[in-house]
């Protein structure tokens, strides 16, 4: 895969981590949710918010180089991105029906 190719995969995955991560946050407090595992995440020490972001980057770094195409790789990160989306909407309305 050349570095260009490379480049626009990791870059795809970096926007689609962070618009992932804002409309978590925001469709919580929208649907009046509370987005205990953003707040969980913030209250971890340093070292350990190093190394999941550590592990995190390897991980898309890694993906981007095992993509066989750009397309193939774009269409599984937006699928990754949608997919996390919801199990994070649904583990928060899961949690919030548990805790009433």
């Amino acid at each position: 895969m050349q570095l260009d190719a490379f480049l626009l995969l990791l870059g795809v995955a970096l926007l689609s981590f962070l618009v992932v991560v804002t409309l978590y946050v925001v469709w919580s407090r929208i649907v009046g949710l509370d987005p205990t595992l953003a707040q969980g995440f913030v209250s971890l020490s340093g070292v350990k918010r190093f190394a999941m972001a550590l592990v995190s980057g390897v991980l898309l770094g890694v993906s981007a180089v095992l993509a066989p195409s750009v397309p193939v790789g774009v269409a599984a990160i937006v699928m990754l991105a949608a997919s996390t989306f919801a199990a994070l909407m649904l583990f928060e309305l899961v949690r919030k029906r548990h805790a009433t």
